[in-house]
């Protein structure tokens, strides 16, 4: 009934280790099916930690590559977070070295949200302190040709060169402002915050003008 709707779908993608089973996607045939899947770690066992299950990284990882085989697109999702932020370059490497096939990737800020909020000290980190490993992912990203963009962080935190591939991802529905947006001059551009997060947010946040801005 709505053959031009696009479908993007957020799964783990684990089953897709069964060979069998991506092709039945695929057969599927649909023209604008993407899912999105989350990769945290170059390295198994981190994935493994971050996710809490065993042997998660080896299914997600052999089903990407079942998905490519058939013709799937997929975007990987990366949730920057304390867990995660330190090798977010290798990660980045990683990608490009090894799913080149991708057609986009995801670089996410922290959702607090669900479990989150039980794990929150373990899991927050302010974004303006991981920059320095922002900027050099994007940078192997870039060099290595795969599309990226940044979601769900603040364009007062994030570096400026980062600025081109920042997009506003938070769903309307649960994207607001808080006070010190009022004045900001890029705010029409910026991805604001999730609803369910102001309630820890970076010490950064702060209105740009427009000189600084460039306007």
């Amino acid at each position: 009934r709505l053959p031009a709707t696009r479908l993007h779908v957020l799964t783990n993608g684990r089953l897709f280790y069964y060979r069998g089973f991506a092709r039945k996607l695929a057969a599927i045939g649909h023209p604008l099916l993407t899912l999105a899947i989350p990769l945290y770690s170059d390295i198994d066992a981190e994935h493994d930690r971050v996710v809490a299950a065993a042997g998660a990284y080896d299914e997600t990882v052999i089903g990407l590559c079942h998905l490519a085989e058939f013709g799937v697109a997929i975007e990987i999702r990366v949730v920057v977070h304390r867990q995660t932020y330190g090798r977010l370059a290798r990660l980045a490497e990683f990608i490009a070295r090894n799913f080149p096939f991708v057609e986009h990737v995801a670089l996410m800020g922290l959702e607090l949200t669900g479990l989150v909020h039980q794990n929150l000290d373990e899991l927050w980190i302010d974004p303006y302190d991981y920059q320095r490993e922002l900027v050099e992912a994007a940078r192997v990203l870039e060099f290595a040709r795969v599309p990226f963009s940044i979601y769900n962080h603040q364009l007062c935190v994030l570096e400026r060169s980062l600025w081109p591939w920042a997009r506003k991802s938070i769903s309307d529905w649960k994207n607001v402002y808080i006070g010190a947006c009022d004045a900001c001059s890029v705010r029409s551009h910026c991805g604001g915050f999730f609803a369910s997060g102001v309630r820890r947010t970076s010490a950064h946040i702060r209105a740009i003008g427009e000189a600084e801005a460039g306007l």
